[in-house]
């Protein structure tokens, strides 16, 4: 048994292909909003492309890290980048775009601070929690401070509003809390409090009632509320087995809401039909298997949980925006990784996998 001096070769192609997979779904999908915004059917392909050169780069330089000395840094990045998720609140800094204050604009570009926030609380919580797992029946002293660090980037989303990057936050924290050991029983106490949080906020913002709502029903209020899951579903139905062919989508035409952003994965549908769905989605379950096969090979328990933290993060992410688009869950605002247009997500995504594949070089095999 000897161990990998080179990136794990599975992992670095499923990503390679789902970053293909979203270059050339993209390049259909945003076609015509690029045109009416920006003048070019092609703009928003080309910046995408610019993340993407830059990611890749990116991703690259942070596989050759030494990973126990950028451990020290995961504190200070998990504080700056909480720090800059309230950023967008601030005149002149923040910038309002759908009617969310999710973003801030630096040097011509806009940068989402809560796609960093992923990353450096996966970072941070792979150490932690190693460190705290003696302690975890002492609620005081692992559970509470993890629920408050929680609570506190929640409430900061839900404040733009950003409940999609919420839920996927308080599930990357449960994935990798439980995946470090905690007591089973914990699982109840949080269930409870997320009922409870769930309750309030429906409470404090009446259309997230209507979208729950909507979810039981879809059939109500078909033209209002409900428009946007059912010209959603209309897409994925009518692509069939086979799809349109790219390039063919009907509902980019100014039906489907955010068809190039957050409703990707319908128009895929529409365009590359059933089969070749399921292929995107099969990426996103191999890199899960993958990740979780080479976590359980690794030694050292905080490079373990930091393999399962990322890949972890990419997954949930994905079936929160798959099945939200598909009705199996309320609809939410979250982008595919690697294949919905914005730069800050593919970008920092990239960074993710590059510690990834940096961290799989150390598996033993």
């Amino acid at each position: 048994m000897t161990a990998l001096r080179r990136p794990d070769s599975v992992l670095l192609a499923l990503f390679l292909t789902i970053c293909t997979f979203g270059i050339i779904v993209l390049s259909s999908a945003s076609s015509v909003e690029s045109f009416q915004s920006l003048g070019d059917p092609n703009a928003m392909l080309k910046k995408q492309i610019i993340a993407l050169l830059i990611g890749l780069l990116l991703m690259v330089l942070v596989m050759r890290l030494n990973l126990d000395k950028l451990r020290k840094w995961y504190l200070p990045l998990l504080v700056g980048s909480i720090f800059l998720s309230i950023l967008p609140f601030i005149p002149h800094i923040g910038t309002q775009l759908l009617g969310a204050k999710r973003w801030i604009l630096i040097g011509g570009f806009f940068f989402q601070p809560s796609e960093l926030v992923k990353l450096a609380l996966v970072l941070f919580l792979s150490t932690w929690l190693i460190q705290k797992q003696q302690q975890f029946e002492e609620p005081k002293k692992a559970l509470i401070p993890l629920l408050a660090l929680l609570g506190t980037i929640c409430v900061i989303l839900i404040m733009q509003p950003d409940l999609g990057t919420a839920i996927v936050i308080l599930g990357i924290g449960m994935v990798l809390y439980f995946a470090a050991g905690a007591p089973f029983k914990h699982f109840l106490w949080i269930a409870m409090l997320f009922v409870a949080g769930l309750v309030l906020i429906i409470q404090i913002a009446p259309y997230r009632a209507a979208r729950l709502t909507v979810f039981l029903n879809p059939g109500k209020d078909t033209q209002g509320t409900a428009y946007h899951i059912n010209q959603s579903l209309l897409a994925i139905g009518s692509g069939g087995i086979f799809g349109r062919g790219l390039g063919h989508s009907i509902q980019k035409f100014n039906y489907l809401p955010e068809s190039a952003g957050d409703s990707i994965f319908a128009i895929a549908a529409e365009e590359l039909g059933f089969i070749l769905s399921l292929c995107i989605i099969a990426l996103y379950v191999g890199i899960l298997w993958r990740g979780v096969t080479l976590a359980r090979r690794a030694s050292d328990p905080s490079t373990r949980l930091l393999m399962i933290g990322i890949v972890s993060w990419f997954t949930i992410q994905a079936f929160v925006n798959i099945g939200a688009l598909t009705s199996l869950l309320p609809l939410t605002g979250e982008p595919l990784p690697f294949i919905s247009n914005g730069g800050s997500s593919l970008v920092i995504s990239l960074v993710g996998v590059g510690i990834l594949l940096n961290a799989s070089k150390t598996v033993r095999v």
